[in-house]
């Protein structure tokens, strides 16, 4: 198994698991930086340790959620696609939670 992959699907799991890390202002600044990042695994690993390093607790998350992650099966399924919804989701979440404080 490839540390990108690893990686990847860790992160994805990180916003499945821990959505109070990302405020909807780093949502929305994910969901940029990733949009111009080509659909390959290396690439996209890269370009979301270089997102989730500018962000310390993220970054901490992050660490740990690979040290699990390497202890465990990682899905052949990991792309930009399911990188992409896992954002979506999160940012979806958000505004749910605001419409229920209302």
């Amino acid at each position: 198994m490839s540390f990108a992959k690893q990686n990847l699907e860790a992160f994805i799991n990180l916003l499945k698991a821990k959505p109070g890390l990302f405020s909807q202002e780093k949502v929305i600044n994910l969901k940029e930086f990733m949009s111009n990042v080509p659909d390959e695994t290396e690439k996209l690993s890269d370009a979301i340790a270089t997102w989730y390093q500018k962000h310390p607790k993220i970054l901490d998350a992050q660490l740990a959620a690979l040290n699990h992650s390497l202890n465990s099966n990682v899905s052949d399924e990991i792309d930009k696609s399911a990188l992409l919804n896992a954002i979506k989701h999160l940012g979806k979440g958000k505004d749910r939670n605001k419409k229920n404080r209302l």
